[in-house]
């Protein structure tokens, strides 16, 4: 198909319209758009093709023969396309919605509140990717992606989820009192740090709650930290929705916190949500907030 033999899409839009609606003002209020517009769109066709599409009756227009010619392959070519794209759609709406997570977040926060989502909407299938990859939405057709950082990403549509709260914590047993309270002994605790990221180890020493005489062990992922500390091993720093349940169950305590992080959680789409993305970017967006 060679494209430079076709009149612009806008122009054979509009022609179209005005067949269908018998008139310039209807097509214009169809499309959003003016009537000088409109007007503009045919002139341009008729100049294109030397030949009379429409004639005034009335207030309203009729087609010429070769008017009704090149409205008729209109309408069947743009009902066409119309239909292949709602059966594109409707096998979209098919697949499972796909969620880019990291594998902490995923355990820790998602999954525990998955089953009211589920309970809502039991026909929006979801495939769940965990990785501490950031990943390409468009290459990799990623839905959705559950992203940490400071939201600054070039080509996605960016909505803030939760500003957490930095948290040190640990088995209960492991202390009496605030970890402020013996700064001295509490250093030489064994503290766990996630290999690869810097900003927990940063936070803590800011706080002056680690120094150089502290032993400190780093793992390859962050949920072998926690992990560890649940083991009753050490301390480390989190999130501190990423421990919630922890400490609402007991199983661990929160011995100092800092409610201002220049870093917050995000919800990452291609672009502004609509449709299912919209439903679970809602939801989640919900959860966090209840939180």
């Amino acid at each position: 198909m060679d494209w430079r033999h076709i009149p612009s899409l806008s122009a054979l839009r509009a022609f179209e319209a005005c067949a269908r609606y018998e008139s310039l003002s209807g097509a214009a209020k169809a499309l959003n758009v003016t009537h000088a517009a409109v007007s503009q769109h045919v002139r341009t066709l008729e100049a294109r093709f030397g030949l009379a599409l429409i004639e005034r009756r009335g207030r309203g227009i009729g087609l010429t023969s070769e008017g009704v010619q090149l409205a008729r392959g209109l309408s069947e070519g743009f009902g066409t396309i119309a239909d292949t794209i709602a059966q594109m759609a409707e096998r979209d709406e098919a697949r499972p919605l796909t969620l880019s997570v990291t594998p902490t977040f995923a355990e820790n926060w998602l999954m525990p509140r998955l089953g009211s989502f589920w309970a809502a909407h039991p026909k929006i299938a979801l495939s769940i990717i965990p990785s501490r990859t950031v990943v390409d939405l468009r290459s990799d057709r990623v839905d959705v992606a559950l992203r940490y950082g400071d939201g600054d990403w070039s080509g996605v549509h960016v909505s803030p989820l939760t500003t957490p709260s930095f948290v040190v914590v640990g088995r209960p047993s492991l202390f009496d009192g605030s970890l402020r309270a013996s700064e001295a002994k509490q250093r030489r605790k064994p503290w766990f740090f996630e290999a690869g990221r810097s900003e927990y180890w940063y936070w803590a020493r800011d706080m002056g709650l680690v120094g150089d005489d502290t032993p400190y062990t780093r793992l390859e992922t962050n949920q072998l930290v926690i992990s560890a500390v649940r083991s009753g091993y050490g301390l480390c720093v989190q999130a501190r929705a990423l421990v919630e349940q922890d400490v609402e169950s007991g199983r661990l305590a929160i011995y100092c916190e800092d409610r201002e992080t220049a870093l917050r959680y995000h919800v990452v789409t291609m672009q502004p949500p609509e449709g299912r993305i919209k439903t679970f970017v809602d939801w989640v967006v919900r959860e966090a907030a209840a939180r």
